[in-house]
């Protein structure tokens, strides 16, 4: 089990202009700023697949602190950011970000006044024999969230929708994931999710082998056909990673070679910025382009 201790830190989520998406992510939906990176120059970009690497981010908590998850709200400045988030929600890679709040109605109002909005109507969805209300919005980036009432703010999980269902379990399982839920939908009209015609889907739900709240979700599609696309690169708006903190990094590094896991690079240490410690991280993909980071858990 290369990832026996792993938990979920926090998802990586880039964006166009950081001060409105932290305006978003705050007075929308409730997170609180943690702590605040910004490399004062450029570092080499290895780790990332790229040249150079500096950033302004912002690491947005929810009311569990770090034990809930987290958002890493980043704005890349070398390079700049590129592109725009997946524009189906059927793209391969990392799909959604799960975020749960108090009251759903509340939340879709202050989004829409900050540059978000919803997909649709809410939605009652059962969920082991509770009902919940859930909808599908977006950031003022595009990037896909989804809304589940209930509970303080706080990340509930991650999607990644993938081109072949088992073997990216597979590829999970063998980290250490282990699956906790499984759910079938079939619904005629896709409208909520932006599909024009049906949408038929498996969600499987897995639990870090660390443990804590925050999930990560596979999601399968029979109906409409996966896409498979290139990989993203690093500076792309949308999420690009999810982190996970590690207690030995060079064992897990290890590890992951003996399952033929490539890294993108070998393991860093890199700045974070001023009164920060340095953060030791390296960087996989998984089947479907998501970038997974395990970062070394800091010596206090």
């Amino acid at each position: 089990m290369p990832l026996a201790d792993a938990r979920l830190f926090h998802v990586n989520v880039n964006c166009a202009s950081l001060e409105r998406s932290r305006r978003f992510y705050a007075d929308g939906l409730g997170f609180e700023i943690g702590a605040h990176t910004a490399p004062e120059s450029a570092q080499p970009g290895d780790a990332f697949g790229l040249e150079r690497a500096r950033w302004d981010a912002s690491i947005m908590l929810g009311r569990q602190g770090y034990e809930g998850g987290a958002i890493d709200l980043l704005e890349w400045h070398e390079p700049g950011p590129i592109g725009t988030p997946p524009a189906h929600i059927t793209e391969c890679g990392l799909q959604r970000l799960g975020v749960r709040v108090p009251d759903l109605d509340e939340a879709l109002a202050r989004i829409a006044a900050l540059g978000g909005r919803a997909w649709s109507d809410p939605l009652t969805h059962n969920a082991n024999g509770h009902d919940i209300r859930i909808v599908m919005a977006e950031d003022p980036d595009g990037i896909a969230i989804e809304l589940v009432e209930g509970g303080e703010t706080t990340v509930s999980f991650v999607a990644i929708a993938c081109h072949d269902l088992d073997h990216s379990l597979a590829f999970y399982e063998s980290l250490g994931f282990r699956e906790v839920a499984r759910y079938a939908s079939d619904n005629a009209d896709g409208t909520h999710l932006r599909v024009d015609g049906p949408v038929a889907m498996v969600e499987v739900v897995l639990t870090a082998p660390g443990g804590g709240d925050a999930l990560v979700i596979l999601v399968g599609f029979r109906v409409p056909a996966p896409e498979l696309l290139p990989p993203r690169a690093a500076n792309t708006v949308g999420m690009w990673r999810a982190a996970f903190l590690v207690g030995d990094l060079p064992a897990a590094t290890t590890a992951l070679a003996r399952e033929g896991i490539a890294t993108i690079s070998a393991p860093v240490s890199m700045e974070m910025g001023a009164g920060l410690p340095e953060l030791r991280f390296v960087c996989f993909r998984g089947p479907d382009g998501e970038v997974i980071e395990l970062i070394e858990q800091p010596r206090v």
